[in-house]
């Protein structure tokens, strides 16, 4: 029988879809894998062909309710809320929901194991417990020293109601750190990771439909632009200015507004427009010419794979991080929320396909990723801590 390996991860498509080239390598090397995610989770791992287990409810407060059940978040200067947020978020709601179901479910199957997502935390309070390593593998960028450290505050009653000596930044970086971002849009210190492995990121959401990509009906010479504001981020009147700043151009758009989105809260639209709920972004962006979204992690990096230009428009959580780090390699434009207007959101789009700058830089940042270790190579490395 294979070493046992626990995968935990909240139930996001931005947080599962990373993981899956890793699970199914670990697997492909004769691993058992079991994924242990929030209810509203599982069906989307299971698809991937791994197997996975109900830890915790269904859903995460938004930001919003967050808001509401610390008013305190409301005091705070509006660079400060990020980093209190995701350790209200992931520390004190999500791992206490995830940590009453994990302890008996990991007790009982034993891990050698545990791969934890950087914004789940129980998992290596299990692991402690159990007395077995366990590794945070990030879904984007680094996240800000002060923001691990805020959650590992939050979670270190949960180890003391265990038994266990609260660990620094709640046990993230007591193992090797798995690390998705390329060298090109690193732009966090990281001094306090004291093992970085780098992963290379896989576009791996195919898995989500069928082949079948419906494109604007349009001559297929013409650009074409992708807009997507992710599965959460989606806000009808930002995907207005999007379009009404695209529809001056000579593009073809392709739009998706996310699973559970209604494709007729943007309006009518000319035949050059195409407006959909969800397409795996593995089976759009082949056909792309640029990228405008919200600068979330997955769709930042499957943009940057394809060596493609983006603009970015953040809405909140990591998308700052994301957006800074595109700019700063010049592999795209980012815009604010108070200068994202129809005008900026045109003049950026004209610039990124008649600029041959940002796809020469974006190339450079797709070669990187080509060069960063497999999951089949970091599979193996974690062999090593079995």
């Amino acid at each position: 029988m294979g070493k046992r390996v626990l995968f935990t991860s909240p139930s996001g498509l931005g947080h599962i879809h990373p993981m899956v080239p890793l699970a199914r390598s670990m697997v492909a090397r004769g691993c058992e894998v079991l994924w242990a995610i929030p209810a509203d989770g599982v069906d989307h791992v299971e698809r991937t062909g791994i197997s996975a287990v109900a830890t915790g409810p269904a859903g995460l407060p938004g930001p919003a309710e967050v808001r509401r059940l610390y008013p305190d978040l409301d005091a705070l200067p509006s660079v400060e809320v990020p980093d209190v947020m995701f350790g209200r978020m992931f520390g004190a709601i999500a791992a206490p929901r995830i940590l009453s179901d994990l302890v008996p479910m990991a007790r009982d199957w034993r891990p050698d194991l545990v791969v934890a997502d950087a914004a789940e935390f129980a998992g290596h309070i299990v692991a402690a417990e159990l007395g077995i390593p366990s590794v945070t593998k990030g879904f984007g960028a680094l996240l800000p020293e002060r923001r691990v450290w805020a959650a590992g505050e939050e979670v270190a009653p949960l180890w003391r109601s265990r038994g266990l000596e609260p660990r620094t930044y709640g046990g993230s970086y007591d193992h090797p750190y798995l690390d998705i971002y390329p060298p090109e849009f690193e732009t966090q210190a990281a001094a306090h990771v004291p093992r970085r492995q780098l992963l290379r990121p896989v576009a791996d959401d195919a898995f989500e439909t069928s082949s079948l990509v419906p494109l604007p009906d349009a001559p297929t010479d013409t650009p074409l632009v992708y807009v997507t504001m992710g599965t959460v981020f989606n806000n009808p009147g930002v995907f207005q200015v999007v379009l009404g700043a695209l529809c001056e151009l000579d593009v073809r758009v392709l739009v998706t507004v996310g699973p559970e989105g209604d494709p007729a809260v943007v309006g009518p639209q000319p035949g050059r427009v195409r407006v959909e709920r969800y397409i795996p972004q593995a089976l759009v962006l082949p056909h792309c010419h640029a990228v405008v979204s919200h600068a979330g992690s997955g769709t930042v990096l499957a943009t940057a794979l394809h060596g493609l230009p983006q603009l970015c428009l953040p809405q909140g959580a990591d998308q700052f991080l994301n957006a800074a780090a595109v700019e700063s390699a010049n592999a795209g434009i980012s815009l604010m929320p108070g200068d994202c207007n129809a005008d900026a959101i045109r003049d950026a789009i004209a610039r990124l396909l008649v600029d041959r700058s940002f796809r020469d830089a974006a190339g450079c940042v797709s070669a990187s990723i080509a060069s960063m270790p497999s999951p089949d190579d970091v599979a193996a490395v974690l062999e090593t801590l079995l």
